[in-house]
Order: structure tokens, then C-alpha cells, then sequence
């Protein structure tokens, strides 16, 4: 799993332990799909991977946010590591969506 408190470290205090806990749930949420979807077949299966494919956006959406000049709660260079990490999970996630096609 990724290490949101080290990535999350250098934001300011009171949006740092908000953001990192929302981060947290988010991957633990894919985390418990995944296991759910890889235990499970036929359209229970593909009605969990939509949904860890709902989870992916939403944390792409908390990284847009993040580095948004608004917020610039993190950095540009650290955007790009984040969301390189996210569209490998969205390519491994489509290719397994493939497969049970």
C-alpha cells in the first residue's frame, strides 16, 4: 500500500491529517474490493471491480485536488509520482476487467 504519511508529511497541519485520513480509506476501501472481487465470480465480481474502479477516481481526484493551486497542499513533482503509481493501478484493475470479459 502506498505511504500517505510520508507523502502527506510536509502539507500544513490542520488539512494534513484530514487529507491523509481520507487518502487512508480510500486505498482501504480498493484494498478490501480487490480481495472481495478476487474471491468472487460471474457479476458479483464485475460489480466489485466497477467499484474499485469508482475508488481509483476518487483518488485521483484527492491528488487533482491536492496539487490544485487553491489548495497546493502538495507539490507537482510529488502529483506526478502519485498519479504515475494510480494509472498503473488503473491499467493493472482494466486489464483484469478485460480478462473476465
Amino acid at each position: 500500500m502506498i505511504r500517505t504519511g510520508e507523502r502527506t508529511k510536509n502539507m500544513r497541519k490542520p488539512e494534513k491529517f484530514v487529507y491523509r485520513e481520507q487518502l487512508n480509506q480510500a486505498y482501504s476501501n480498493m484494498l478490501r474490493l480487490c480481495i472481495q472481487a478476487n474471491r468472487s465470480r460471474g457479476q458479483k465480481r464485475r460489480q466489485l471491480q466497477a467499484e474499485m474502479d469508482i475508488e481509483l477516481d476518487v483518488l485521483r481526484n484527492f491528488v487533482d485536488t491536492a496539487v490544485s493551486p487553491e489548495d497546493r497542499l502538495i507539490s507537482p513533482g510529488l502529483h506526478e509520482v502519485w498519479s504515475k503509481e494510480l494509472n498503473e493501478i488503473g491499467r493493472m484493475l482494466g486489464g483484469w476487467i478485460r480478462s473476465d470479459e
